[in-house]
């Protein structure tokens, strides 16, 4: 059992799946600020903006916790060879492909 690992695992899931969630628009719930409260259904225009953030995060700390459990199980003699400094690819890669993707809010 690798806890190093296991953590890992987790920010490079999380990573991917927030951004998979961000960019496709895919949300588990709203929250609605003028309201106060979180709802799964949309609203009328009148209960104000909706926010998908909060379900973004719920998201992807739901996979990255899954894929976390499940990188506890596979051998330390599989994992040894990702050293801590790799626990930043995957995420790092993440936040270059969001200033890509957002590239049009600064230079547009």
């Amino acid at each position: 059992m690798n806890k190093l690992f296991a953590l890992i695992v987790f920010a490079g899931v999380a990573s991917i799946v927030y951004i998979a969630a961000f960019v496709e628009g895919y949300v588990l719930f709203r929250y609605y600020p003028m309201l106060g409260e979180a709802t799964m259904d949309d609203l009328p225009r009148s209960a104000g903006p909706a926010m998908g953030w909060y379900s973004w995060i719920v998201v992807c700390a739901i996979a990255g916790a899954i894929a976390g459990i499940i990188a506890l199980f596979i051998p330390t003699r599989l994992t040894e060879r990702i050293g801590p400094t790799m626990s930043w690819l995957v995420p790092g890669l993440v936040v270059i492909y969001t200033f890509y993707y957002e590239w049009h809010w600064f230079f547009e």
